[in-house]
């Protein structure tokens, strides 16, 4: 028998239960432990019933693989009990939306799975179902093309929409005809998908909605591949996005780098993705990953994510993809840093220990290069809307920094009204991208500023023009230095009349970062440079600043512009979850150190240098000097061993004691020795 994503390797995988799958089928039997008795609505309740289809997918293969009929009857009980509900979703979009598709993933397997063991009576009621709602998902995408997810081709709603349809599609073909239009019409969609989506392997929606959407995208390619379509695996973005993934986990391997509309800092792990993208790249790496979640993290994801329905549900697919044959391989040998092109992040690792120092790094156009290139493209030439920002946050030039298990700069995480002002990054006059300013109530109903898909939700890209776009403009790793630069001037408010905002993080391996902001507008202006921390940082001296957190701490020396106003508070965010649990609200308190130029001017320049450290020992910390020569200024950094002086020069022309150079500017680490160790430097013209 050729069974949806088993194909005809089931008696292969009754006959593992026992050996290289025990593990997971004990995983399996243990899930499906867990639907046993519970209550379920016999109306459709008030959340989302995504996890509905989920129970019914384990049951069915709990039954598949022992033939052991309680499993029959428990997943009779959740299959029909979801094939009762008059609708499929609660809240807005009901019928055509993410609840409808999860329970037809969930459910169109288990027809596939165990059809053949329902009554006739029982079969042709779940067959009709799966045809009615299907139709109505389908319907919807079509009358709605190009002003819903049916053609937000980079959003998740396309891609779980489209892959739900498809495995019920696939399900039923022999029993319906009008199954070949669906499966016809999604396979046009995921051509067009895998084309524009980016090379990199990089999601711009963040590492949650990535584990939220790729067993979506694994299962399309996995089933159009099997019916004679393309290839999928074989595209970059499949082939480089697990690298995407693996460096956006935090050091100690259980948290995540949270940019974008990430729910927590447990929300992002998938084992049975690591598992799939192991067996199709013989990928040790994925199967590492995928091996430590599942021995160590399992239940501490399940049970600390916001992610719905999250992880343990997923254990059916953990039995399938596994492949035994794939040696786990750790990642220590992979470089350190890592710079994903489209999306515009750098990554920059001290190590793959736990302990490690990790600063993630991003700037880009809204949504990553590609789409933002395309999407306008496309929009122009249909009168479509094709990007779907609404989990894309206001975050170019932001970072994350981590050390030693501690979070020391970072993101607000899910947040739907984002703003520049709760990022790691420069505001002008308070400001920063020109869709922050508040909408009038007559702008309610507008389907561009605010997202169909998630009623209410605030599109703060709206009035973001087509050339206004932040980019990395330069990224280097030569001369034992790494350094990446971020130009956003583009993305502020035209008014403001800004000529440069650029970010320069300079990386000399030996445990601190120099941080360059350069601001030049044609009018003058407030710059507040912003940095945000789980714990209030401490004032030690006017230019010296601390943030201590539990084994890990921040020594921030601001050194330039030497005029600075500082202000230490609270920024509070308060964000629902999801318009379907409007009484889930997410709470997060950031702890904000803010340091401005006191003067309002044209043209100010920021240098300050930033020190991860063991928060216990304390007879390491840096001595930084100031320093000006002739048309520069910088710092010199003193540690035990070396000293390394900066220069900037907004004139391209560094005359400082023996340093020379035409450059914006010029990096050079010595010993105590004075004996030259490396330099690097940079020339924007």
């Amino acid at each position: 028998m050729n069974y949806l994503l088993i194909d005809n390797n089931l008696d292969k995988l009754k006959f593992e239960l026992k050996t290289t799958r025990k593990e997971h089928f004990t995983r399996l039997i243990e899930q499906c432990k867990m639907y046993d008795n519970v209550p379920i609505a016999k109306e459709h309740p008030p959340t989302s019933i995504t996890y509905m289809g989920m129970a019914s997918a384990n049951l069915s293969l709990a039954y598949l693989l022992t033939e052991q009929d309680h499993y029959l009857e428990e997943a009779k009980r959740w299959i029909f009990t979801v094939v009762n509900y008059d609708v499929w979703g609660y809240g807005f979009l009901v019928d055509v939306d993410l609840s409808a598709s999860w329970l037809l993933y969930g459910l169109g397997l288990s027809y596939d799975w165990i059809k053949d063991y329902l009554t006739q009576e029982e079969r042709e009621q779940f067959l009709n179902k799966l045809i009615l709602q299907g139709n109505k998902m389908f319907n919807y995408g079509e009358e709605n093309k190009g002003n819903c997810w049916s053609t937000d081709f980079w959003q998740n709603h396309n891609w779980i929409n489209y892959s739900g349809l498809l495995t019920a599609s696939y399900a039923i073909r022999s029993e319906y005809d009008g199954a070949e239009k669906w499966i016809s019409t999604i396979k046009d969609n995921f051509e067009k998908v895998f084309e524009y989506l980016p090379e990199d392997g990089s999601n711009y929606e963040g590492t949650g909605y990535w584990r939220f959407a790729i067993n979506y995208f694994l299962t399309t390619a996995d089933l159009i591949r099997k019916d004679g379509g393309p290839n999928y695996f074989e595209t970059d973005f499949l082939k480089n996005t697990f690298d995407y993934r693996l460096y956006q986990s935090a050091p100690n391997w259980e948290e995540n780098i949270n940019f974008a509309d990430v729910h927590d800092r447990r929300s992002s792990h998938s084992i049975c993705a690591y598992y799939k993208m192991a067996s199709e790249y013989n990928n040790g790496q994925a199967q590492w990953l995928g091996e430590l979640v599942r021995t160590k993290f399992l239940f501490r994801e399940a049970y600390q994510s916001k992610i719905f329905p999250g992880i343990l549900p997923e254990a059916f697919l953990e039995l399938i993809w596994y492949n035994p044959d794939i040696k786990p391989v750790s990642p220590k040998d992979l470089p350190l840093t890592k710079y994903f092109e489209d999306l515009g992040l750098v990554v920059m690792r001290s190590s793959w220990d736990e302990n490690a120092t990790h600063l993630s790094f991003k700037t880009s156009p809204p949504g990553g290069h590609k789409q933002w290139e395309l999407s306008w493209k496309l929009n122009k030439k249909n009168n479509w809307r094709t990007r779907s920002l609404t989990h894309y946050h206001v975050d170019f030039n932001h970072f994350i920094l981590m050390h030693n298990n501690a979070s020391l700069a970072i993101d607000e995480g899910y947040n739907r009204t984002s703003k520049a002002e709760i990022h790691n990054l420069i505001t002008v006059d308070g400001s920063g991208c020109v869709g922050e300013k508040i909408w009038n109530e007559s702008d309610l109903s507008d389907p561009v500023l605010f997202d169909l898909n998630c009623k209410g939700i605030h599109n703060v890209w709206r009035d973001v023009p087509e050339d206004a776009i932040a980019k990395i403009e330069a990224f280097s790793e030569v001369n034992d230095y790494i350094y990446a630069i971020g130009e956003t001037s583009k993305m502020y408010y035209p008014e403001m009349q800004l000529n440069r905002n650029a970010r320069h993080i300079i990386n000399s391996k030996l445990g601190y970062f120099i941080f360059l902001d350069e601001l030049e507008s044609n009018l003058e202006h407030t710059y507040t440079w912003h940095l945000h921390s789980e714990k209030y940082a401490i004032q030690h001296t006017k230019e010296h600043f601390e943030i201590q957190n539990g084994q890990g701490a921040l020594n921030i020396f601001s050194m330039y512009p030497e005029d600075f106003n500082t202000a230490i508070d609270e920024t509070l965010i308060e964000e629902m979850m999801t318009p379907q649990r409007p009484d889930d609200i997410r709470r997060i308190s950031l702890k904000t150190l803010k340091i401005e130029n006191n003067i309002r001017s044209k043209n100010t320049y920021f240098i300050n240098v930033l020190q991860p450290k063991d928060a216990l020992i304390n007879d390491n910390d840096l001595v930084v000097k100031r320093i000006k020569g002739n048309n520069c200024f910088g710092v010199e950094i003193f540690s035990k061993e070396h000293v390394e002086t900066f220069l900037f020069s907004s004139k391209n022309k560094i005359s400082f004691e023996d340093i020379q150079s035409n450059s914006k500017w010029v990096a050079i680490v010595k010993d105590n020795t004075g004996k030259e160790i490396k330099r690097t430097s940079y020339l924007h013209s």
